[in-house]
C-alpha cells in the first residue's frame, strides 16, 4: 500500500459506517511503522476533526516510536483540548525519552502547551525536575499550577512539601489548593 492509501484511510476514520471506520483503522495499522511519516504529517494538520486526530494519536501511542515525541509535543499546541491531553499523556508514556522535549515546552508562551508539558513531566516524576514544578507553581495559569502540584506530589521531598504548603496558603484556585492539600497529607504521613 502507498502513502496515499494511508491518507485516504485517515479520511475514512470519520465515516459514519463503523465497518468503513474499522477498515480504515486496519489499513493504517497494517502500514505502520513503514508509513509513520504520513501519519506524522497528517496529524498536525488543523482541519481534521478531533475524533480523527484522537484515533491517530492512539495509533501513534501504540507504536511507541521515538520519532513521534516531537509530533506529540507539537500537538500540545492543538486547538482541541482532548488532542492536547492525549498527546500529553502519550509524552508521559515515553518517560525519560521525552524529558528533553518537555523541558523545552515548560517555558512556551502558549499556556496550554506549557501546562501539557508540566503535566507530562509530573507523571514521569523525576526528582531532578523538581525546580520545573517549583517554577510552574508560580505560573499565572491555574492549569499549569495544578500540573506542578501533581509533579511536586509525585516527587516528594522537603522542597515539594514547602512549595505545596505555599500553594495551600496563597493560591487563588480552589482546585489547586485542594490538590495541594491532598498531596501534603500523603507526603507528611
Amino acid at each position: 500500500m502507498s502513502a496515499e492509501d494511508v491518507r485516504n484511510a485517515i479520511k475514512d476514520l470519520n465515516d459514519l459506517d463503523s465497518f468503513v471506520k474499522l477498515e480504515a483503522e486496519n489499513i493504517i495499522a497494517s502500514n505502520m511503522p513503514d508509513e509513520i511519516d504520513v501519519l506524522h504529517e497528517e496529524i498536525v494538520k488543523p482541519y481534521y476533526h478531533k475524533d480523527i486526530k484522537l484515533e491517530m494519536v492512539e495509533i501513534l501511542k501504540g507504536l511507541k516510536d521515538p520519532r513521534s515525541i516531537e509530533i506529540f509535543a507539537e500537538l500540545l499546541h492543538d486547538q482541541n483540548k482532548w488532542v492536547r491531553r492525549q498527546s500529553s499523556s502519550a509524552l508521559a508514556d515515553y518517560g525519560e525519552e521525552a524529558i528533553d522535549t518537555l523541558l523545552k515546552l515548560v517555558d512556551d508562551e502558549n499556556w496550554r502547551a506549557r501546562g501539557g508539558a508540566v503535566w507530562a513531566l509530573g507523571k514521569i516524576a523525576k526528582p531532578e525536575t523538581i525546580d520545573v514544578f517549583v517554577k510552574a507553581s508560580k505560573d499565572e495559569r491555574s492549569f499549569v499550577r495544578s500540573g506542578s502540584v501533581f509533579g511536586l506530589g509525585n516527587i516528594g521531598g522537603q522542597k515539594a512539601i514547602d512549595t505545596l504548603k505555599e500553594l495551600v496558603s496563597t493560591d487563588d484556585s480552589g482546585y489547586v489548593k485542594a490538590n495541594a492539600m491532598t498531596f501534603l497529607d500523603k507526603l507528611e504521613k
